[in-house]
């Protein structure tokens, strides 16, 4: 009778198969945890570095507009979500930044009135406050208190970032115009106050004071009113036609009209 033998292959024990699968175990875990950690960072980063860009644009943007600008056409000591400049450049006279279903916009309208809107902020960010204060310096340029924060525009808790920047910004030229300046709204403004008065003005042109029309030859016009003076003591100056002397012009208690030898202006 023929025998048979069989060799019985050496393999793992049970045991050792499940020390195998334990380490292997742990080990996925420690590196899934890893990778977790990683790209958790990562996202943060990305995160923090989009809005930091982005604050630091509009702000070297802003202050750009405001050194430049000739004007801050706002009221002083109130705040405001629009911040709104005159600029020296008919292209760009009124120059308009403010907040638009979370997206901050810069508006240039050229003195004929046709405007350009450009996003200062894209749709990676979301603009959760802008706003704006106008200070006045009696002894400089007006300057402009600035309010902003950011926060980057994700659903992943994780990620969630927000910045605020808190900052002034001095106008640094002066008001010097290449265009026309005129309001918005006629008759709705006024040049200077009770309070703050302007020192001198100097025209090459005519003075027109509610007129909309005159002939040439005049320097100042005058509808709907008189010109008056308060103080008894000055009144109407004319030269004489050699234009060796000049005369004020006054009036007696009596209605009598005088004329007083003065200095030619």
């Amino acid at each position: 009778m023929r025998e048979f033998s069989f060799r019985v292959k050496d393999g793992f024990s049970l045991v050792e198969l499940l020390i195998y699968v334990g380490i292997f175990s742990i080990s996925a875990v420690f590196l899934v945890s890893i990778l977790t950690v990683v790209t958790q960072v990562q996202m943060r980063q990305t995160s923090i570095g989009e809005v930091n860009q982005q604050l630091s644009f509009v702000s070297d943007t802003i202050k750009r507009l405001v050194q430049t600008s000739s004007l801050v056409d706002m009221p002083a000591g109130v705040a405001s979500s629009t911040l709104s400049l005159r600029m020296a450049s008919s292209s760009l006279d009124t120059t308009s930044v403010y907040v638009s279903s979370s997206v901050l916009y810069i508006e240039e309208s050229d003195d004929s009135g046709v405007a350009t809107i450009t996003p200062l902020t894209d749709s990676n960010v979301v603009v959760d406050d802008f706003s704006v204060i106008k200070y006045e310096n009696p002894t400089g340029f007006s300057v402009v208190g600035l309010g902003l924060t950011l926060s980057y525009n994700t659903t992943q808790t994780r990620s969630k970032t927000t910045r605020s920047l808190q900052t002034a910004v001095g106008r640094i030229s002066a008001a010097e115009f290449d265009s026309s300046v005129y309001p918005n709204i006629d008759g709705s403004h006024d040049l200077g106050t009770a309070l703050k008065k302007w020192k001198d003005i100097y025209l090459s042109g005519v003075l027109g004071i509610g007129v909309t029309s005159f002939s040439s030859g005049y320097k100042i016009v005058v509808s709907g009113g008189d010109i008056a003076t308060k103080d008894a003591s000055k009144g109407f100056v004319a030269k004489t036609p050699d234009g060796t002397a000049c005369y004020r012009i006054g009036v007696l208690d009596t209605g009598a009209v005088t004329s007083t030898l003065v200095s030619c202006p």
